[in-house]
């Protein structure tokens, strides 16, 4: 497999496989590095999930503290069952890695070539953007409670009073009191934002990647059934022509078959983890809202809480988009089939045409689960539900 290793090292893809290989989930990786980056994983995880378990039972009778260290939490479990997921689905990850080496190698018109391109371009360049936002808030998170202490420090001795007796009474968040008195602490907790937003940003990018890719193949092969039949030519004789539209029709439902396979593999190994994600999103979207509401006149708890909120609000809406994505590609082939002329086609050309129609008229998704279709129509019903348990954790208050 040295050769796709190669592909993806000189190629537009390098960037996924460089966050891959930081993670420990690039499928050519050595094995004896891979353990090394598991092991610790293991240790920096286990570490902060203790801590913020701790943190929890420590506040346990608040009911509201108890939320403000749900969130990360969360969050923690979140990344590590992701990663451990990914470790184990890392033969399908190697599968899809080989099928898009495999689509790049297949003899293909320089246009197709071209608009593979584009889209695999898109994918690198957003992909940086969103890696260097998601990554820039993990680090503003984390060094979050450092600030809160440098500012603490520059109160006076009446202010710190004051503070301390309203902070008696609901500490806000227990994690970054501590965070902000040891500065180990504040390092590990640090770290451990860092790695579980890389092992997110990772599986995101990949999952970016890959969709882009589909993208790319449903886009190539409308641009060859709008264009490929284009045989108007009074050189050729009838039989000549039929076979050319013929092996035109059956090269289509090839790559067609090819483009569908592979969005049912992205909609394999996705699943499970995106419903995971979709169902802890809500209910992190309610609390973490909640901190933002009720902190609003504190600048100290609100910047950790509207980090997190912004990130959370753009990872959920990326999630949908690029589910997005892949129904519309598969809707366009539809429609570029359909004003094909094919009722000059022979009667077998016809028969594989309608095939693509008949199979592009089937929604092809992304699912969570096979429950939520990743749309922007789940987006929308997401935000409204994740606004409705706000609403109803603010009349508690």
């Amino acid at each position: 497999m040295h050769h796709v290793d190669q592909f993806f090292r000189k190629s537009c893809y390098s960037n996924i496989r460089i966050l891959l290989l930081a993670c420990g989930i690039w499928p050519f990786q050595a094995l004896s590095k891979r353990y090394a980056l598991y092991i610790w994983f293991t240790l920096l995880f286990g570490s902060g999930i203790s801590f913020e378990m701790l943190c929890m039972i420590k506040v346990w009778p608040d009911f509201f503290e108890v939320f403000d260290c749900l969130s990360m939490l969360f969050f923690a479990i979140a990344s590590t069952i992701k990663l451990i997921y990914t470790v184990y689905k890392l033969p399908k990850i190697k599968m899809l890695l080989m099928d898009i080496q495999e689509h790049w190698c297949s003899p293909k018109s320089n246009q197709e070539a071209k608009i593979l391109r584009s889209y695999v371009l898109f994918a690198r360049r957003f992909g940086y953007v969103y890696s260097t936002i998601i990554l820039g808030h993990a680090v503003l998170f984390a060094f979050t409670p450092l600030m809160t202490r440098f500012s603490y420090n520059k109160e006076d001795t009446s202010n710190k009073t004051q503070d301390a007796q309203t902070e008696s009474a609901h500490h806000i968040n227990y994690m970054l009191d501590l965070q902000m008195q040891y500065i180990p602490l504040l390092i590990q907790g640090g770290l451990c934002e860092f790695f579980y937003t890389l092992i997110l940003t990772s599986f995101n990018i990949l999952y970016l990647t890959c969709v882009q890719h589909c993208c790319g193949l449903f886009e190539a092969l409308k641009y060859h059934l709008e264009n490929a039949f284009k045989l108007e030519n009074n050189d050729d004789d009838i039989m000549t022509m039929q076979n050319k539209y013929y092996l035109n029709i059956a090269y289509s439902v090839r790559r067609h078959t090819e483009a569908i396979q592979f969005a049912t593999a992205i909609e394999s190994l996705y699943r499970l983890p995106f419903f995971m994600q979709m169902t802890v999103n809500v209910s992190l979207l309610s609390i973490v809202g909640f901190q933002v509401i009720t902190n609003t006149e504190n600048i100290n708890r609100l910047m950790p809480y509207g980090t997190y909120l912004s990130g959370l609000l753009l990872n959920t809406f990326f999630e949908n988009w690029q589910g997005q994505n892949i129904i519309d590609c598969n809707e366009k082939v539809y429609d570029s089939a359909y004003k094909i002329k094919w009722y000059k086609m022979p009667i077998m050309s016809q028969k594989l045409l309608i095939m693509i129609m008949m199979r592009s008229r089937k929604p092809l998704t992304i699912t969570a689960g096979k429950v939520l279709v990743l749309s922007y129509v789940t987006y929308n019903m997401a935000m409204r539900t994740g606004f409705s348990y706000l609403m109803l954790l603010r009349s508690m208050q």
